[in-house]
Formats: C-alpha cells, structure tokens, sequence
C-alpha cells in the first residue's frame, strides 16, 4: 500500500476507541465571567447524530498466497451512522452517559471478470454492520484532576446476530487521568485496550486540549486524532480534521474457499474540512471534505491480523465526502450550571 508505508510508523500505536475529549466532558462550573463568555460560544454535547459519508472510484489491487492478483475498482463505498446518547447518572463528582450505534456501509465493486469475484465476492455489495453499546464515565479525582473513561462492545459483520457472537463481538476501553492546568487547559494520559488491525492490542493514550481565545480551540487525542477549531459566533463553528477511521467485520456465507470463517478489516486516515451550523438552538447540521488515504485492507481469519491475512488489498487515497444532521442539548439546559456559578 503506496500510502500506508510512509504514515504507518507514526500510527503504530494507534487506540482503536471513538472519544470526544471537548465533546463528552460536561460543563465545568465556573466564577470567571471571561470563562463563562468563552462557553457561550463551544460546540454543546451531541446526544443524537445521523451521519452520512462516501468514497467513490477507489482503484484497488488484490494479492494473495491462493490466487492470483488482481486489479479492480471500488466504485462506490457509502457508510451510514446513527448515534444516541443519554446521562445515566449525573452528580457533581460522578457523570455517566450511555450509548447506542448504528453503522452500516456496502462496497460496490466494478467486478469486470471471474478473476475478480474470488476476491471481492465476499464484500461485493453487502451490508456490513456496527450495532453497539457504548459508556463514558467521569469521575472527579479533586478540584483539578478526573478520570475519564469509556467502553464499548459491538457486534460487526455482514449478518449481526446472536450466532457465532464471539467472532462478532469487538470490544473496546480507555482509561485516560486529566489534569487541569487552567479553565482553558486540560492535559490527559492513559492506556486503551482495543481492535486495530485484526487482533486485540494495548495502546498508550495521550490528551491534550487548549483554548486560545474565544475563536480558536486544539483537542488531541494522540495517536487518535487532532481537531483545530474555529469559532466564528456560537452558531458556526469550523474543523481541520486529522484522525482514524476504521472498521472490522466477521462474515458469514460465503467465505474464501478452504476458510470456514473470516473477517474483513479496514483503517484508513481522513484529513478533512468540516463546518457545523446551527439550524434551531438544538438541532443542527454538518458538511466536510478531505482525503480518504487507506492504511490496511485484508481478509483474514478471526482474531488475525494484517500478517497473516488471506487476502491483502492496495487501495489509492481519494477524496471523501459528508453530510450530519445532530442534535445538541439546549441552551438553557447546558448553560444552566454556569448560571448558578
């Protein structure tokens, strides 16, 4: 993979977890009117999206052990994603939210020849599924420490269903202790435990989120992702996107030839634009665009990884596309504790 050579060393360590660091941590109490100013004005938490983004006209080569290589091309890979979030539990030293997802995508292969179809038979076309649950936790350590932690469990392939619910399960937890240096600065370290490229790794984790001024904001989450905001007035804001994204499916019938059972997987990295604008208060909506640059595709038996896979994919990086439509809590709501301060 032409792409993936060069950025693989800086993704070695790579936490295969969806975090939020600016956008699942509750409103912190404040005194300073110049804090509570600069609140006004930050992205509310999301407690339900529906996103929509696609990649088209990705060319692809396949090789493996068993057959032949092969040159094809994706024509089309759109992906679907539903989330909800509601707090469980909310007090002034413990903060519990819950979670459900739902994501779905398809490959549409060109499939010119018979060549083709044994590599791409197994994904030509098929709803391949995330259904999950998901749980973040934050808990005040003292005035200026807390740990923030979150897990999921999900069921992936082309057919979810309580059969075979081992290969299916992909099970994924971060622990991250956050400091607060200042009201605009949190520093964050921690570990993850969870599926990167086939097979179940333990990762260190670092966080680091910075508000410059009432326009300007960094959140990193190394090596997950880097956001840069930009705030124009509390109604838009604007993203420079850098992060992971990636996928690991258990599929049923029909497998590679010889192989009772397999999983596809697939990381890529997306640099993008994106812009967030409100619609009414609560209801809001989101456009981006970037590059899609793949790191690993391969099929492979479970709980294997790109090393010991089937069949191995090369694909180009080609731009990628999106759409959301969200829904963030209240003004009133959010800003109530801050009133109080």
């Amino acid at each position: 993979m032409n792409n993936a050579k060069y950025l693989l060393p800086l993704l070695i360590f790579f936490p295969f977890f969806q975090v939020s660091a600016q956008e699942d941590v509750l409103l912190t109490e404040s005194d300073n009117t110049f804090v509570q100013k600069l609140r006004e004005s930050e992205p509310r938490p999301k407690f339900f999206e529906l996103n929509y983004s696609f990649v088209r006209d990705v060319s692809i080569s396949s090789k493996s052990d068993i057959f032949d290589r092969n040159q094809n091309e994706i024509e089309f890979n759109p992906r679907f994603e539903l989330k909800l979030k509601a707090p469980i539990i909310l007090k002034e030293n413990l903060s519990i939210i819950g979670g459900f997802v739902w994501k779905q995508e398809f490959f549409d292969f060109e499939n010119t020849s018979p060549e083709a179809e044994r590599y791409y038979e197994n994904l030509d076309r098929r709803n391949l599924q995330n259904i999950g649950l998901r749980l973040y936790v934050k808990k005040n350590l003292s005035d200026d420490k807390f740990i923030f932690a979150y897990w999921n469990g999900n069921l992936n392939s082309d057919d979810v269903s309580l059969s075979d619910f081992i290969d299916q399960l992909r099970t994924n937890v971060s622990v991250i202790f956050v400091k607060k240096v200042n009201e605009l600065t949190q520093i964050g370290y921690g570990g993850a435990f969870g599926y990167t490229f086939g097979g179940a790794n333990i990762f260190p984790v670092f966080m680091y989120t910075q508000t410059f001024s009432k326009n300007f904001n960094i959140e990193m989450l190394l090596p997950k992702s880097i956001k840069l905001r930009y705030t124009s007035s509390a109604m838009m804001h604007y993203y420079m996107i850098s992060e992971i994204n990636g996928a690991s499916y258990f599929l049923r019938e029909p497998t590679v030839e010889g192989f009772e059972k397999v999983t596809f997987q697939r990381s890529a990295v997306n640099l993008k634009f994106r812009l967030e604008r409100e619609i009414y208060d609560w209801l809001w909506f989101g456009l981006e665009a970037g590059y899609n640059i793949p790191i690993n595709l391969f099929i492979s038996e479970p709980r294997k990884n790109r090393k010991d896979a089937i069949i191995t994919f090369s694909a180009s990086a080609t731009p990628i596309f999106g759409f959301s439509l969200f829904a963030v809590v209240p003004k009133k709501i959010h800003y109530k504790k801050a009133k109080k301060g």
